[in-house]
């Protein structure tokens, strides 16, 4: 393989023979769960022509397991949600042990208002009952409006009814703020204001269990271990071992991708460094966020309508993570999974604060294998801008929520915080997407991101993979996943 750094380098590959054809030389842009999962498929079935170009000197994306504590936590993915027809599990649940059901499936979640009172179960079932079903509402298919126009509507509606008379307006305030913050960290949106009741991709949630948990020290990263055939003690024989490390070009921030190429029909991906790359096809698998702010000088000419609207009708958003080390264990009292609900007065005078920022925060989650941590959960527009301020910051806003929600429990000293920062972080700019009203107003989604860009001889010289190209399974890793088999297997057909 010949290489130069300099601008007027050409990485060019060696050429082999697959089913006595050329081997074509495939760029695989980011590491990530899409970009292992094609370059994955790819090499099991012949290809090795294949360079992965990634930004950061890691590989992993947005699956992010690091070392906190004695321990592990994920700064990124952190559950895998389903089991029925979610890649993730199928590969995963064939090791006895590698994945368990999560704490925080093995109870129902607790409401706690900023009085310190817990809602009571019964009732916190009914209201949580009667909201899903709302927003599960095959109404919402011929509803006008944004979906917080549709919910509130229909909230208020149920509420007026005679089996919720001993709801209390207050309560049934809280709740309402509450919900929508767990809609904004489910989805990763700002607000449901900005989003349309009628969707024309709707999420499939794959049936079983949506909070299952890792065991073992790498977390789930483990999962990119089996996809590349390199988890040990694999017992499937089509996962060749892929040695991800020489295929991968760390550093290398693609600046450029002139698709239509050099007059030999080459694609031409130039990288921040001045190193300049041929292919034959590109795979592009950066984060909907990254396509947002770069995709204007990212590609030469400019992509077709469809990819361009995608690009731009699409939501992507940020859910952030603090992860919080205690000196003890998280009291026993103190539930698995602690949503906020808030009296008017309470917030007001917490956003008058030093800690306002911590209106951010709508969750507390203990974590599997660490019971001295404690996860705080931030959504939105609050939550990006928390990622401007300093540890000292946020570690007093958590142990001042800890202090109204916690009911006098002693959670002992902090001894470390860790934090994600997915808005701020260039490689990144969130976390996953989502639907906005300006998918639908575009016609737009997910499918037409993925749709693959053709030269003149109708070659696929550019495709997209990522979790916001799956039309159904956006915003997770087995969507990613998926996604990066799918334009692997574009590939495999088209020189079949």
């Amino acid at each position: 393989m010949k290489w130069s750094t300099s601008l007027l380098g050409l990485l060019s590959f060696i050429a082999v023979v697959v089913n006595g054809a050329e081997n074509p030389r495939i760029i695989i842009v980011g590491a990530g769960a899409a970009g292992i999962a094609a370059a994955s498929r790819l090499y099991q079935r012949g290809f090795r022509n294949i360079i992965i170009l990634e930004a950061s000197q890691r590989f992993g994306g947005r699956i992010y397991t690091t070392p906190f504590g004695p321990g592990i936590v994920e700064l990124g993915a952190q559950w895998c949600h389903g089991e029925v027809g979610n890649v993730v599990y199928q590969l995963a649940s064939v090791y006895p042990g590698l994945l368990k059901s999560s704490i925080i499936a093995d109870e129902d979640a607790v409401l706690i208002r900023s009085s310190g009172a817990r809602v009571p179960e019964a009732v916190a079932d009914r209201l949580q009952t009667m909201a899903e079903g709302i927003i599960e509402s095959d109404q919402r298919d011929s509803f006008a409006g944004s979906l917080g126009d549709f919910f509130t509507q229909k909230y208020w509606q149920t509420l007026a009814t005679p089996a919720y008379k001993d709801i209390s307006r207050d309560l049934a305030e809280q709740f309402l703020v509450y919900y929508h913050n767990y809609e904004r960290g489910y989805t990763a949106y700002d607000s449901w204001f900005e989003v349309a009741a009628s969707e024309t991709d709707s999420y499939v949630e794959p049936a079983g269990n949506q909070d299952i948990a890792w065991n073992g020290k790498k977390g789930f990263s483990t999962i990119l271990d089996i996809v590349s055939g390199n988890y040990p003690g694999t017992t499937n024989t089509s996962l060749t071992p892929v040695p991800i490390n020489s295929l991968v070009k760390y550093g290398k921030f693609v600046s450029n991708i002139q698709w239509k190429g050099s007059p030999e029909g080459d694609v031409i991906v130039k990288t921040q460094d001045g190193t300049i790359y041929e292919a034959d096809h590109v795979i592009v698998t950066v984060s909907l966020g990254v396509l947002k702010e770069n995709s204007a000088t990212m590609f030469s000419p400019a992509l077709p309508t469809v990819n361009q609207q995608a690009i731009t009708g699409l939501y992507f958003g940020t859910v952030n993570k603090i992860f919080v080390l205690f000196d003890a264990p998280i009291p026993e009292d103190f539930p698995n999974t602690v949503h906020l609900l808030w009296y008017k007065s309470d917030l007001t005078a917490l956003r008058q604060s030093p800690h306002a920022w911590a209106e951010a925060i709508s969750t507390f989650f203990r974590i599997d294998n660490q019971p001295n941590v404690l996860m705080a959960w931030m959504n939105g527009a609050e939550g990006r801008r928390a990622e401007s301020l300093d540890d000292a910051t946020i570690r007093n806003g958590v142990l001042h929520l800890l202090k109204i929600f916690g009911n006098g429990l002693d959670f002992g000293n902090i001894t470390g915080l860790l934090r994600s920062k997915w808005s701020s972080d260039r490689l990144f700019r969130g976390s996953y997407s989502s639907r906005s009203i300006t998918t639908e107003n575009l016609n737009t989604g997910a499918r037409a991101l993925g749709t693959p860009v053709r030269n003149a001889a109708n070659e696929p010289v550019l495709l997209f993979a990522g979790e916001a190209t799956n039309p159904v399974h956006y915003s997770t890793v087995h969507g990613a996943i998926d996604s990066g088999f799918r334009e692997a297997n574009r590939l495999i057909n088209y020189y079949s």
